[in-house]
């Protein structure tokens, strides 16, 4: 077939079931969670007004599609903001590959979004093939997120485990589960941590507290506290963790660490049906390197034999020398899904032989940006 036999189109309601058909490629055969998905990111992003989907048509059929989600992030001093929307949910019908399509709908969806008045896109994270079409289309590498992880397979209790461990034989069975999990075999990764922490009513010591719902109200007002540098950051307020946090393919769990207020969290990511994926430390916040280090290893001792994994390339080197502490290491390519890479480009192609940059800032520095794994729309 010649690329001239197909078109492409903006998302509209009407392509909705075939949407979800083509890509169950790319997110999997359930056809329900992969609705609730497609709302979630597209139709419920509070960041556009309208999807940012562009498809791929033969004929009436659905063969492909190349979307973008809206993100709004933060810049400067003093600060700003700007909607740059991250690519997202590449996949083309296993029919209708190697034809050249993904280049195809690419193109069509920067000219949308150039009339649509956007700067620049990202990426963070896409498999092999996408990342190298994009380079060839223009976009440039910011570098790699550079992913650790750390696996813990013996046992090395904090004291108020070992002490919950004394108090009910409930409570030693469950802890001994923790060192021989069963999770592979269930839907809910987060199983054994939220056993521990129904027997403890959430609290695990005098600080420290294990949730299955965010404290968004104290969790903005730490950040706020925090947030003292000028870098390119995804904005992180009220508004985007009630919607960020409501992915239907992920499982959240919350630490938080507390004396007359909220001193530090750490949030928790795993998939939300049967998969095998490490547990992702999506985001880390404290007031001290004390409270960071004590939540860390919360969230290591109560994911004992599970792959822990977070992005350390824009960490400041205190957080880093925490992770490394804790065992945390650059990962193999095996436990890897795609090549943990940010990358941008201008929508306009006048713009591609110009020095990007908002304000200030050069865009391909990525000492310019502050990335986590919350950020992804992955996660």
């Amino acid at each position: 077939m010649e690329r001239a036999q197909y078109r492409v189109v903006t998302y509209r309601a009407e392509y909705r079931a075939q949407v979800l058909e083509v890509q169950k490629d790319l997110w999997g055969p359930h056809t329900e969670l992969n609705a609730a998905y497609l709302d979630w990111k597209h139709v419920h992003n509070p960041y556009v007004s309208e999807p940012l989907i562009y498809l791929a048509m033969h004929g009436e059929r659905v063969v492909g599609m190349y979307s973008f989600v809206g993100a709004k992030w933060e810049f400067g001093s003093p600060r700003q903001t700007l909607v740059l929307p991250l690519a997202s949910d590449v996949v083309i019908a296993p029919d209708h590959r190697n034809r050249g399509l993904v280049s195809l709908v690419r193109k069509a969806a920067l000219k949308d979004l150039a009339e649509k008045c956007y700067s620049y896109v990202l990426s963070m994270g896409t498999r092999p093939t996408v990342l190298m079409s994009s380079i060839r289309a223009g976009w440039q590498s910011v570098g790699s997120l550079r992913p650790v992880g750390c696996t813990v397979t013996q046992r090395k209790s904090l004291p108020h485990l070992r002490a919950l461990v004394k108090k009910s034989r409930l409570a030693v069975s469950v802890y001994r589960k923790l060192c021989n999990p069963v999770w592979k075999s269930q839907p809910n990764q987060f199983d054994l941590l939220d056993r521990i922490g129904d027997q403890r009513n959430g609290k695990l010591g005098d600080h420290v507290s294990i949730g299955k719902a965010p404290r968004i109200l104290e969790m903005t007002r730490l950040r706020s506290r925090l947030d003292k540098d000028s870098r390119i950051r995804h904005v992180q307020d009220e508004g985007y963790y009630a919607w960020r946090l409501q992915n239907p393919r992920s499982n959240y769990r919350f630490l938080f660490w507390d004396d007359a207020e909220l001193q530090g969290y750490v949030v928790l990511r795993a998939a939300a049906y049967l998969d095998v994926e490490p547990i992702g430390v999506i985001d880390w916040s404290a007031t001290s390197e004390e409270v960071q280090a004590e939540l860390l290893q919360a969230a290591i001792q109560l994911t004992c034999g599970q792959t822990l994994v977070t992005w350390s390339a824009t960490l400041t080197e205190r957080e880093r020398s925490i992770l490394e502490a804790a065992g945390f290491e650059s990962l193999p390519q095996a436990i890897i899904k795609y090549p943990w890479v940010a990358a941008v480009r201008p929508v306009r192609e006048e713009m591609l032989n110009q020095e990007w940059r908002l304000g200030d800032q050069p865009l391909l520095d990525i000492g310019n940006w502050d990335f986590r794994m919350l950020h992804s729309r992955a996660f």
